[in-house]
């Protein structure tokens, strides 16, 4: 299984909350997500336990092209796994659901 850890992204401990869309659509590009998507690996994404948040719209910047491209919540599932802690995690199903909606394709 490849991993994306999102410590590059958290500046290596500097940054505790990722948040905004345009930066999560400027960390999609840094990891190369759209040529990952294509990769028939699965990934695990690392969240580092200094991460205190993941925005809704900053995971939405970095994951709802995937989450299209792989047509759906339950693929998306099946191709990214998240190592993170239980908050952290209830952080992305948040962004999962916005993202999977009418709604989060206008955002």
């Amino acid at each position: 299984m490849t991993e994306i850890n999102l410590d590059v992204i958290a500046g290596q401990g500097r940054t505790r909350n990722l948040s905004g869309k345009e930066r999560g659509v400027a960390a999609r590009a840094e990891l190369g997500l759209d040529t990952i998507d294509q990769s028939p690996d699965e990934i695990s994404v690392i969240v580092p336990d200094y991460v205190d948040t993941i925005s809704p719209s900053f995971f939405q910047g970095l994951f709802s092209q995937s989450i299209r491209a792989l047509d759906g919540k339950e693929q998306f599932l099946n191709k990214y796994h998240f190592v993170a802690s239980d908050s952290i995690k209830r952080w992305i199903e948040i962004g999962i659901r916005n993202a999977s909606s009418s709604r989060g394709e206008l955002i």
